[in-house]
């Protein structure tokens, strides 16, 4: 009799152990798997990234067409900064754009000059676009932008890697947020003021 029960005992371990690896998958499946999802995966990434060329090719079109449709307006936008730096050089006192910043624990306004207060300004702002970090851009975007006599930015251009419009547009975004600045002045007067402003986009290894 307990021979019958030991032999029923080992008849439902051994049942319960098939059932169990049948129900489990084999390393070859969870290996066919992983390929299946990492192949799915690749094609999704595939498909993104011809999508973004498609869009930078676009923006690289709409560029030129710009350039030429208001290279006038530009050129003499251009000039007028250009004359206003060049005086600036020549000016008795100069003064330089900067911002009034409330200071949060003393309810305080302080003067911050501009080079100060944009280093802040990007480390607060910053974000790496999840499709640059995805596609493993990076690299260093240069933002020309004018502080115009009323303070107001003015974006000229962001040129940065090969393919790096989205990168470009994340810094065109952080250096668009700053708010209005106090005018450069030149002898009192306020001028038009250029600036280029680099801005890194480096992935840690």
């Amino acid at each position: 009799m307990r021979f019958i029960f030991l032999l029923f005992i080992s008849f439902l371990f051994v049942n319960a152990a098939v059932a169990q690896d049948k129900k489990a998958p084999t390393q070859e499946q969870l290996k066919e798997l992983s390929r299946i999802q990492n192949e799915k995966y690749e094609n999704q990434k595939k498909k993104e990234w011809d999508a973004y060329l498609v869009r930078v090719e676009a923006d690289k079109l709409a560029k030129k067409q710009k350039k030429v449709a208001d290279s006038i307006e530009k050129s003499k936008l251009t000039d007028n900064v250009k004359n206003d730096i060049d005086d600036f050089t020549k000016c008795s006192v100069q003064e330089l754009p900067y911002f009034k910043v409330k200071n949060y624990i003393t309810k305080l306004e302080e003067l911050k000059s501009l080079d100060n207060y944009i280093k802040i300004h990007i480390y607060n702002k910053f974000r790496y676009p999840e499709f640059a970090i995805k596609h493993e851009l990076q690299g260093r975007v240069m933002v020309y932008f004018i502080i115009d006599k009323e303070g107001n930015l003015q974006i000229k251009e962001a040129i940065g890697p090969k393919n790096g419009l989205i990168l470009e547009e994340e810094a065109i975004r952080i250096i668009k947020s700053l708010p209005t600045a106090i005018p450069a002045k030149c002898d009192g007067k306020p001028i038009n003021i250029s600036y280029a402003i680099p801005i890194m986009f480096q992935m840690e290894e």
